[in-house]
């Protein structure tokens, strides 16, 4: 019996190689060390987070131990190791560029696609034994990730904080729309971020590069309201600029002033309806004829 198992193993040793302890521990510290950073980047961006980094760390050890073990009997003396592990740094890019959205002037993703990248490395790192080096290099991943993102925004609260809060009722459409509706009425946007609530809801933060004035909000958040997405807009943290204010005559109302100036579009009350469109058509209201 045990001479026809060790046939039957022989038999399967080009097919399988030989089973290495060593090489299948290497692979489950990068499920580890990956997973730990996907974990963290899921909260933020849902499409990569806990199972791509996964799978990026999983094939850059895979390919890596490819490279350096594969076909001992046939090795030469200018054989390279790395030379599989540099062409999946290079490769890795395109995942990477699809983490990274671009809506106007505000670009999204940057950290995500950083991270895959990252956990390519560390892929890499556990594929030629360098356990304690990927485990190192993990911490201080999550130490950017998450200690000095902290220490970031509180840095950032301590200068002048000019920022609109967005609240919207689904996270997968409202975002687009919301970002749209912005830049329909030249809000000026220096950076938007998406903190994610409890179901499909959401909230859009979005850091303003000067102040509006003070007579345009009100009508600013009246119009953001026209998209059915959009539950609620909050300007506590909105810087308010009250330096070119125009009097107005007893019998004008502000929108018609406003109207005449510089914003006409604070005062466009079709400006933004056609972002209701794909929800009338789902049956989610009934326009009028």
């Amino acid at each position: 019996m045990d001479s026809v198992i060790q046939q039957v193993g022989e038999a399967l040793a080009p097919i399988f190689g030989t089973f290495d302890p060593v090489l299948i521990g290497r692979l489950l510290l990068v499920l580890v060390l990956c997973g730990v950073i996907g974990l963290e980047r899921s909260g933020h961006e849902r499409a990569s987070g806990f199972r791509p980094h996964i799978l990026v760390g999983l094939g850059a050890c895979l390919m890596t131990m490819a490279g350096a073990y594969a076909f001992p009997d046939n090795l030469s003396s200018d054989h390279d190791p790395m030379r599989v592990a540099s062409y999946v740094v290079s490769g890795i890019g395109f995942l990477g560029a699809g983490a990274i959205l671009r809506h106007g002037t505000m670009v999204r993703g940057l950290t995500t696609a950083a991270t895959i990248w990252g956990a390519s490395g560390i892929g890499i790192a556990c594929g030629v034994g360098l356990g304690w080096l990927a485990v190192i290099v993990t911490l201080l991943v999550l130490f950017t990730l998450m200690i000095l993102d902290d220490l970031e925004d509180r840095w950032v609260r301590n200068e002048a904080t000019n920022e609109l809060k967005i609240h919207l009722k689904d996270s997968n459409r409202a975002v687009g729309k919301a970002l749209t509706a912005l830049e329909r009425l030249n809000v000026p946007i220096r950076n938007a971020s998406v903190i994610m609530g409890a179901g499909s809801s959401a909230v859009l933060r979005v850091e303003l590069s000067h102040p509006i004035k003070v007579d345009l909000v009100p009508l600013l958040v009246r119009q953001l309201l026209v998209v059915k997405s959009i539950q609620q807009v909050d300007t506590s943290k909105l810087q308010m600029s009250v330096e070119q204010i125009i009097p107005l005559p007893p019998n004008d109302t502000l929108p018609q002033k406003v109207a005449t100036g510089e914003h006409p579009q604070f005062v466009d009350d079709n400006l933004l309806r056609d972002l209701n469109e794909p929800d009338e058509k789902n049956g989610n209201s009934h326009p009028k004829p």
